[in-house]
């Protein structure tokens, strides 16, 4: 009828995917820490912190009740570890997602920041598990990565005190982005 999808498929995610995935992160977090080297506190982060505890706790222990699951919550490697030892062992793919998406409810938002701006313990990205990272690889996208590569290109320049923007400024464009 010339309105109606005629195929409509799940994107099938290929070893090829996976990889530039991988490259992607990797990338993400090489030139995070050249800003926090060379940039210092203009450096712009992507900062995502740890679940609320409590409320991840109340998953955990329901999970425990109704289908004896043992979910670590130490930290997002234990997290990944316990869900994909709950995804081998329950031949319940509906359980299992439920209990993964109650899982997702406590996490909290990544939100951009000015290295200086914070202590660098709040750096961490919980979900990947890295001390710090940033966006870089997305400067079609994200104004934060452009704001990333603007400042990479001075630091590779020699010229970070040139750099128009001053650590404040950064901070006040990563809270705008938040927003």
């Amino acid at each position: 009828d010339g309105e109606t999808p005629r195929l409509c498929a799940p994107y099938p995610i290929r070893d090829s995917n996976r990889l530039i995935e991988e490259y992607m992160l990797i990338a993400n977090y090489l030139v995070a820490q050249r800003l926090i080297t060379h940039a210092r506190g203009r450096a712009l982060l992507r900062h995502h912190p740890p679940p609320l505890e409590g409320r991840m706790q109340q998953v955990v222990d329901v999970s425990k009740e109704a289908f004896d699951f043992d979910i670590d919550v130490t930290n997002s490697k234990t997290l990944q570890e316990s869900l994909s030892k709950i995804s081998r062992d329950c031949d319940d793919e509906l359980v299992v997602q439920c209990v993964t998406e109650s899982l997702m409810n406590p996490m909290r938002p990544a939100q951009y920041m000015a290295a200086g701006e914070v202590d660098d313990t709040d750096w961490q990205h919980f979900a990947l598990n890295i001390p710090y990272y940033t966006h870089f690889t997305s400067p079609i996208r994200r104004y934060p990565d452009v704001v990333v590569h603007r400042l990479l290109q001075a630091t590779l320049d020699d010229d970070v005190d040139g750099f128009p923007m001053t650590q404040q400024e950064i901070q006040a464009a990563a809270g705008h982005c938040n927003d």
